[in-house]
C-alpha cells in the first residue's frame, strides 16, 4: 500500500482551535495535554505514522517525499505490523544545490542516506529502525517479505542501487528492535562486458532454525550491454548460476547477523 505526504485542512483548524482554546490551562498542563490526546486521537494510523516520520527525519511541511506503507504480520503475535520505506528525493538535490556539491553528487550516481525504513509493530505506537540505506537517492527502495531467521517471524529484504550496481540488505525484528543480518551485491559494473554477477539462494538446514545464504557466481540472461539506455537503472529479466559457489553464510542468533563464510574447497 502507498501513501503520500497530505495536510488536512479540518486537522490543521480544529488543533489551532484547540491551541487557542488552551492558553489559559498552560499553568497546570492539562491544556496541553488535552490537545496532544485530542491530536492523536483524530488521526488514522496512516496518518499517525506520517507524523512519526515527519518529526523522526525533521520533514517541512513544504518538502514532497515518498513514502510507502505494507502491512505485513512481522513478529510471532498476532497484531498485524507494518514495514514504512521513505525516499527524500527532492531533500537530496536540494541539500547538494544548497550545498553547492552537485558536481559531486551527481558523480556518485545521486548516492546518499536518503532512503529510510521503519518498523510498527501491532500494539505499538512507535516506529523501530535503523540506519538509512546509502543508495541512489533516484530509486525508492523495493521490498521482499520472506521466511529466513525464523519460521515464526517475517523477515525482509531492500534492493537498492548504487550507480550501476544493485544490492540487497536482509532485515529481521527481535525484541522490538530492527536488525539488519546481511547485505551482498546482486550485480555490478552494469555496462561492461562481463559485469559481476552473484544468485543468492537460501538453502535449508537439517540442524539450524534460519535459513543458510549461499552466492554462486550467476548470469543475467539476455545481457546486451550496447542495449543499455542507462546502465545505472538496468534491471536483469532473469539471473542463472552454473552451480559454482562463490560463498556460504550461517546466522548467528548471538549477533543477529550472518557470518562465517565458507568457500568452497
Amino acid at each position: 500500500m502507498y501513501w503520500i505526504k497530505f495536510k488536512l485542512l479540518n486537522l490543521i483548524l480544529a488543533l489551532f482551535i484547540l491551541s487557542s482554546c488552551s492558553e489559559n490551562r498552560k499553568e497546570t498542563g492539562f491544556g496541553n495535554k488535552l490537545k496532544d490526546d485530542t491530536e492523536t486521537s483524530n488521526l488514522t494510523n496512516e496518518e499517525a505514522i506520517i507524523r512519526q516520520v515527519e518529526n523522526r527525519l525533521s520533514i517541512s511541511a513544504s518538502e514532497k517525499y515518498d513514502i510507502q506503507i505494507e502491512y505485513k504480520y512481522i513478529n510471532p503475535d498476532t497484531l498485524m505490523d507494518a514495514l514504512i520505506l521513505v525516499n527524500r528525493k527532492d531533500y537530496a538535490y536540494t541539500k547538494a544545490k544548497n550545498t553547492n556539491t552537485e558536481r559531486f553528487f551527481e558523480s556518485t550516481g545521486h548516492t546518499g542516506l536518503y532512503n529510510y525504513v521503519f518498523v510498527q509493530l501491532g500494539g505499538k505506537d512507535k516506529l523501530i529502525t535503523t540506519n538509512p540505506v546509502g543508495s541512489n537517492a533516484d530509486y525508492p527502495l523495493d521490498f521482499e517479505f520472506m521466511e529466513l531467521t525464523s519460521k515464526a517471524h517475517q523477515d525482509f529484504a531492500l534492493s537498492y542501487r548504487v550507480r550501476n550496481s544493485m544490492y540487497k540488505s536482509f532485515y529481521t525484528v527481535r525484541n522490538d528492535r530492527l536488525f539488519l543480518t546481511f547485505s551482498c551485491p546482486v550485480f555490478d559494473s552494469i555496462g561492461a562486458e562481463k559485469p559481476r554477477v552473484y544468485d543468492i539462494q537460501f538453502p535449508e538446514s537439517e540442524t539450524r532454525i534460519a535459513k543458510d545464504i549461499a552466492l554462486y557466481h550467476g548470469e543475467i540472461v539476455g545481457y546486451k550491454p550496447e542495449e543499455i539506455e542507462n546502465i545505472n537503472e538496468y534491471t536483469p529479466e532473469e539471473i542463472t548460476n552454473d552451480d559454482e559457489l562463490y560463498v556460504y553464510f550461517i546466522f548467528d542468533d548471538k549477533k543477529m547477523k550472518y557470518v562465517t563464510p565458507m568457500r568452497e574447497k
